[in-house]
């Protein structure tokens, strides 16, 4: 896709959150003996509706990991991510925390 400001041509893709590979082999198995692949609360296929096998989608969470950065944070620090250019999560944390969200344009 085109980045909405710049113009820039975008990667954007959550394949990888939405497929069944990435509940890992036991889990996908499981849920694969009491529902259909069509009738999974989510799941991602190819825009023609064919599925996208396993490795695919490994392979975009593998590239995904492999280009993480992590960021030390700091009492007061502020992080401002562009949905777009940027694909974002986090790493397993245990401890109060505190998270503020605001959507803008």
């Amino acid at each position: 896709m085109r980045h909405t400001v710049t113009g820039a041509e975008v990667w954007f893709n959550q394949s990888d959150q939405w497929h069944p590979a990435s509940l890992g082999d036991d889990t996908a198995k499981a849920l694969a003996q009491i529902m259909p692949a069509d009738e999974l609360p989510q799941s991602v296929t190819f825009a023609d509706g064919s599925p996208i096998p396993d490795e695919y989608v490994l392979q975009v969470r593998d590239r995904g990991l492999e280009n993480a950065v992590n960021v030390d944070w700091y009492e007061g620090d502020l992080l401002l991510i562009d949905n777009l250019l940027v694909g974002h999560g986090r790493r397993p944390f245990t401890g109060p925390r505190r998270i503020l969200v605001a959507m803008s344009d």
